[in-house]
């Protein structure tokens, strides 16, 4: 049936539909449209058929075009965002086309990529070998593998040889050979990685208790120590339902979302999954992809035809319609959160995802977030509620925990920024043949350019932050805007030529260790060193052909990677966190060096950790020299409940942003007027600057907002987002709400 009206989401900073006149298309609510808004044409998605307007019809505009020739977006993706953009107060209109890929947004239609295949035709099928002159060497060979597989792809072509593309265009010419075009497809694994490891006591456990659940909804947080073989829990669960077949007269195979929180963790995990499930269409969801690829990828989950889907977080919103399984690894990592544009936690939106859909959702870390190990602590008897299943020895037998030293900075003379303890363990893992890690969190050669007569300190003009020293460029940079500038040769302040680079960055880390031991083989790991595609795999690769002895980089290695000879980990400067303003910096630090110390000693091997510290004694360093998370959270908890902290209290902040601070300061007074005069069991604190009150050239403050419950602080924002969209005071500022935020 043709509905006359339909009703459309745009990509604009307006929380309603629009109404527009059908052009006669057959549309079905979830389709892309084009439709004339203002002065120029944009995408939007159908959301509802009527037959009337409550707006004057002879107002209404008609939409350009309907795509009707794709595949519609699911009313279950569609309500899963509408829930986030109502609980995170963002429009609706710009949540839902935010989440599609860019091919998608663009007016023109979403081709979807093709492949070729080459057949021999009837009479190619009559010719003989003998036909084709001896000269021809590669056509031979075509039409010979032409004959034996009766149909090849393009692979297979370019795997006879570099000219098989040539040979076969000329049999086509001939009459012999046709060309079809299919559908691409990833290319798909048809060996098995070979016997299955076996399960230790506490594996199998926690695989036959996952198992036991998998037809229905259960939340279980995976608390294993790092080296305990989560990755192998999560496979035997997605072989338990990659299995089952819901209605095997349609076919329907099962799908599995798997979201990892960063892009250098997926190509592991990628490798591991295809040679763990042959025979699966396996597809990856991240932003080093090209648009083109993210687009097929997309297609094929929305398709059904995709039944392992691995991504990062905005992967959380993919229409798949035969999802059965949701894992979350790393759960507990901040690249979960939205910092921009609707500012979603992909954790919790999973979790809402799979009780909707009443499927099992598996959360894994070996440090998860205080509020996870809060519901499986205190909510595990109550169902729908998380359930804790642990881990605590390492899967390899022989492999045991590291061993975790703090040296004491004050009283040792530093080499170049090393102890003497860290030197010594690193010139011992060389003699022996074995690897190290080097884990400093901060690129770049140098923290601060200081003037040694005057104490200047080189500023971002743009930001409230230093320059970072790269020397090796010799340019200044901002980490923070991307601002970049030659290193001056003299003080802008009182004209010193004596400018030094001070503190430890990557770069001057890796350049050290050459000067120290310049037969050492060392690689750097962080953004700058892995800018090229594919950069971090070769490096990677490089590691595990025994091709590097020392490792220096930045948290990109701290998770998820394993090296089997690496013995040693060195942790180079961490105190800046353990006395920063931020309450969720000692969750942050403990869960980042638990990780990084979980990189030494994952095989027979034993691992050894080095961290070099001003507070050896620090609280946070007792309980991660025992390992223990377990009393390191709870004793967390019971700080943030007595401060009445997340996640024992429901947050919010109101940012603004503009060029100049009155601005932002206007706009947050009228903001605090509204939420202060409509608070019922709602706190409502006084607008602040943050620690970095300048970004990218423009000031900033916010409003804090917290509540015992959720549901006030959620009916209190409604009311003045609402009211703040449509007021003037907006127009001057830029704003956005953040619900449940990571840090303020």
């Amino acid at each position: 049936m043709i509905y006359p009206i339909l009703q459309i989401a745009l990509d604009v900073p307006l929380d309603r539909l629009f109404d527009y006149k059908n052009n006669g298309s057959l549309v079905k609510v979830g389709h892309r449209v084009l439709v004339p808004f203002g002065n120029r044409t944009q995408v939007g998605v159908v959301l509802k058929l009527k037959n009337t307007s409550n707006v004057n019809e002879a107002k209404l505009k008609p939409i350009v075009q309907a795509f009707t020739d794709e595949m519609p977006i699911d009313t279950e993706t569609i309500a899963l965002i509408e829930f986030a953009a109502d609980y995170y107060q963002y429009p609706f209109g710009q949540a839902l086309l935010n989440t599609l890929p860019v091919r998608l947004r663009q007016i023109k239609p979403a081709v979807t990529q093709k492949a070729f295949a080459y057949s021999l035709t009837k009479l190619g099928l009559t010719q003989s070998l003998a036909e084709i002159p001896k000269r021809q060497v590669v056509m031979q060979k075509v039409f010979a593998a032409l004959l034996s597989e009766n149909r090849l792809s393009d692979a297979q072509l370019n795997a006879i040889a570099s000219t098989a593309k040539k040979a076969v265009n000329q049999l086509i010419s001939n009459g012999w050979v046709e060309k079809l075009v299919i559908e691409k497809m990833p290319e798909v694994t048809h060996i098995a990685s070979g016997q299955l490891p076996i399960l230790n006591a506490e594996q199998q456990t926690l695989v036959d208790t996952l198992i036991n659940g998998v037809d229905r909804f259960n939340a279980w947080l995976l608390h294993g120590i790092t080296g305990s073989g989560k990755t192998e829990v999560y496979m035997r669960l997605m072989q338990r339902v990659l299995n089952q077949n819901s209605d095997a007269m349609q076919e329907i195979k099962p799908q599995i979302l798997v979201l990892v929180p960063e892009i250098n963790l997926t190509p592991q995990l990628e490798a591991r999954f295809k040679a763990r499930f042959p025979n699966q269409v396996f597809v990856s969801l991240h932003s080093n992809l090209s648009e083109s690829e993210r687009l097929h990828h997309w297609q094929l989950a929305q398709s059904g035809k995709a039944q392992i889907v691995v991504g990062t977080r905005l992967s959380v919103f993919t229409p798949l319609p035969h999802l059965k399984l949701i894992i979350i690894d790393e759960e507990h990592d901040s690249s979960y959160k939205q910092q921009d544009s609707m500012r979603y936690h992909a954790r919790d939106v999973a979790m809402v995802r799979a009780k909707k859909r009443d499927i099992p959702i598996v959360l894994g870390s070996a440090t998860p977030a205080l509020e996870s190990w809060m519901n499986a602590q205190t909510l595990s008897l109550q169902p729908n509620k998380y359930q804790l299943l642990s881990l605590s020895t390492r899967a390899v037998s022989a492999a045991k925990l590291p061993h975790i030293d703090c040296i004491d900075t004050t009283k040792v003379n530093l080499q170049q920024g090393l102890t003497p303890q860290l030197i010594a363990a690193l010139k011992l893992r060389l003699a022996r043949k074995e690897q190290s890690l080097l884990f400093i969190n901060r690129r770049g050669f140098s923290p601060v350019l200081l003037c040694a007569a005057c104490h200047w300190i080189a500023p971002c003009t743009r930001c409230s932050s230093r320059l970072v020293v790269h020397l090796g460029q010799k340019r200044l940079r901002c980490h923070h805007c991307g601002h970049d500038q030659a290193i001056p040769k003299q003080c802008p302040s009182c004209g010193d030529a004596d400018l030094k680079p001070t503190g430890y960055g990557t770069q001057r880390l890796e350049q050290t260790l050459a000067q120290l031991m310049p037969e050492a083989r060392i690689a750097r790991v962080d953004r700058d060193s892995t800018s090229r595609k594919n950069a971090l795999v070769d490096i990677l690769d490089r590691v595990n052909r025994q091709e590097v002895d020392i490792l220096v980089g930045t948290q990109m290695l701290a998770k998820g990677h394993d090296f089997p000879n690496l013995t040693l980990v060195g942790v180079i400067d961490t105190d800046s966190a353990l006395h920063s303003p931020d309450f969720r910096a000692s969750e942050r630090l403990f869960a980042q060096l638990m990780q990084v110390a979980g990189r030494a000693g994952r095989a027979q091997k034993a691992g050894q950790v080095i961290i070099q510290t001003q507070f050896p004694d620090h609280a946070l360093f007792n309980a991660l020299r025992q390992q223990d998370y377990a009393s390191f959270a709870n004793n967390q908890l019971k700080e943030r409940q007595e401060v009445q902290f997340p996640p024992f209290v429901f947050t919010a902040l109101i940012r603004a942003e503009a060029n100049e601070y009155h601005h932002v300061q206007a706009f947050l007074s009228y903001a605090f007027g509204l939420a202060h005069n409509a608070h019922q069991h709602v706190m409502v604190y006084d607008a602040v600057r943050p620690q970095m009150e300048r970004l990218k050239g423009m000031e900033r403050g916010f409003l804090l907002l917290h509540a015992t419950q959720r549901s006030p602080l959620q009916r209190l924002l409604k009311a003045v987002v609402a009211d703040l969209r449509g007021n003037a005071i907006a127009n001057k500022v830029r704003w956005a709400v953040d619900v449940d935020p990571l840090e303020f």
